[in-house]
Formats: C-alpha cells, structure tokens, sequence
C-alpha cells in the first residue's frame, strides 16, 4: 500500500504503512496497565499513537527514538486532534532481518524538513551578515556561521513545540532575521549591528542542545545547560580566539543571547535591558508562536469555529476567516 502523509489522514482510516519515531515513552494507566505512548512522524509531520497492553504484549519493542517502524492502526479523533491507535507495530529493522518484503519502504518519505531550500536559506544569512552588518560584529558572525555550517544546516529549532524538524532552526533564524531587518527600517534608532547579529546568533546554542535531526532528542550538554548558555559560551569564545576589540559591544551581544527568551521563568537569566535586545526577544517569540498557531490549526481536525486547546498557546485557536493564500515566499528564492 503507498505511504499516506499523515496531513492527509483522516478520521475513521485504517493506516497499513511505515512511519518515523520521533519521541517514545513508556507508562502505565490509572489500572496499572502498560502501554507506549509514541510521536511517528513522516516529512508531512507528526502524530500521537497509543500502543495498549494487548498488542504491547505482542510487539514488545522497544521501538527506540529514530527507529523506522512499520505498522497497522486506525486512525481517530481525541480531543479535537487525530492521533493512531495501534494494532500492530515491528521495526523496520527486524522485517530486513526476517526477510520481508519492503517495496513500499523510502526512509525519505519519514524525515520531516523545513519546506524551504536550505542552501537559498543559508547562502541568504550569509549574504546578510557579509553586506549589512559592519565591523567587528560582521566578521563575528561570518566566523561562527562559518564554523557551526554543517550543524546549522540541518538542526531542528526544538523537539516539539516550534520547527521541530530538519532544518527548522536555519528557517526560524532567517524568519527573524528579515523580521529584524524591517524592524529597522521603521526604529532607525536602533544599532543595525547590534540588531542583525543577535537574531543570527540568538538560538545558536541549540546545535549543540540538540541532536539527531531526523528524531531530535537533548544532548547531555543541552539537559545539564542550556541552549542559552550553550550560545553565549560558543559565541564568547569566538569573540576571545579573533581577539575582538570591543569588549562593551560584545557584551551588548551576549546579553541579547542572554536575554532572547525574554525572563527568568523561560530560561533567560537576565531580562532584555536593552533596545536591540527586546527587538530580538519579541521576535523570537513571534516567530515561534505563528509556527505554533499554523502547526496547531493543521492538527486539528475537530468540528466547529475553534480548536481543541493548546497547553503550550494557553488556548483555543480560531478556524474561521478567509483561506489562507499560502506562503507565497515558499516559490522564490530568498533575497528576491
């Protein structure tokens, strides 16, 4: 049977196909019953299954984060949001090793990624940093970027709430770069430098907070400090291997790091207490909760005006309104 992408599921199908596990844990109910609570993903994106302790007992897994499984479910509808309940599930790996037949298996269809081109993404942060961001903070720039390349093409911005996939993090830093850029067309007051350098640089620690891009999951590094502190680390020692000659300046742009999440209570250790650094702050979070809201509305798949709740967005979303036209940046190149 062909892959169905899982944005093209519908309430009431019966799913025979192969899909990615991107989180896995294992609990028991209220009864004391096991069961595994999974996130399986395709490129199209991510959907809950439940694995109860009947057919538990019968494929016991372990079915690890970025195992490739194949399986059999019905797909239904909790609390407004589609999620499988599972009838069957074997790794990818055993049915290789039992000889089965895999015509239908392409790993490349598992693997969720930003819908833009990566290199126009990368070779436009590049373009940006070299033409509009002047000395010392431009060649700042230029060197981290060119160092952490390999990583920032491929990490995802989060595991779960914002651009959880490949390349998520190099698409939300260019979102908030070319927000950045308007944001300075109307508060000319503000350090242009200062400004660009910190929506590049803000969310740099996550290539090393996360790993695996295909199925992320926290380094030891990123548990234990942060992808704050991670960032302001590498961009510090950055800074102390090219001798950087404004020491008052490079402290402006390790409080925008710092500070990027905006309190204590999200992470930052400082609040922004500068311009630029409260421009970088607020569209960071704009950014991540417009990634949010279009990834919730697209989940939902409940009756009426509004959706299910979001734990993350604190509420409802409204469905209603216009079609949305798309994103008509998705056709052209970046730059243009």
């Amino acid at each position: 049977m062909p892959h169905k992408l899982i944005a093209d599921l519908k309430e009431g199908d019966a799913v025979q196909q192969y899909f990615m596990v991107r989180q896995s844990d294992r609990g028991t109910t209220k009864e004391g019953k096991p069961f595994l609570s999974l996130v399986l993903g395709d490129k199209s994106g991510a959907l809950v299954a439940r694995v109860w302790e009947k057919v538990l007992a019968q494929c016991p897994g372990p079915f690890p984060q970025g195992d490739n499984v194949f399986i059999q479910a019905q797909v239904e509808s909790y609390k407004g949001e589609l999620q499988l309940k599972v009838n069957s599930i074997i790794s990818v790996e055993t049915l290789q090793s039992q000889g089965k037949d895999l015509r239908h298996y392409d790993p490349e269809l598992l693997c969720q990624a930003t819908p833009y081109d990566r290199q126009n993404l990368w070779q436009e942060l590049w373009h940006l940093a070299e033409t509009q961001i002047g000395p010392p903070l431009g060649e700042l720039v230029l060197r981290v970027l060119e160092r952490y390349r390999e990583e920032f093409l491929v990490c995802p911005a989060a595991l779960r709430y914002h651009h959880p996939y490949l390349g998520g993090l190099l698409e939300h830093t260019w979102f908030v770069t070319r927000h950045a850029l308007a944001s300075l067309s109307i508060y000319p007051e503000l350090n242009r430098d200062l400004v660009l350098a910190g929506a590049i640089l803000h969310d740099l620690g996550k290539v090393k907070e996360l790993a695996n891009p295909q199925a992320p999951e926290r380094t030891v590094p990123g548990h234990l400090l942060g992808h704050i502190v991670l960032g302001w680390e590498m961009v510090r020692s950055e800074a102390q291997a090219v001798g950087f000659s404004d020491s008052i300046l490079l402290v402006q742009l390790e409080h925008i790091i710092l500070s990027h999440h905006g309190s204590m209570e999200f992470g930052s250790p400082i609040l922004p207490k500068t311009r630029e650094a409260l421009v970088v702050n607020f569209l960071d979070d704009l950014d991540a909760k417009l990634k949010m809201m279009s990834q919730h509305l697209e989940s939902d798949t409940g009756a009426g005006d509004f959706t299910g709740y979001n734990r993350a967005l604190q509420r409802d979303l409204y469905k209603g309104g216009p079609p949305a036209a798309g994103d008509p940046d998705l056709d052209r190149e970046p730059g243009k």
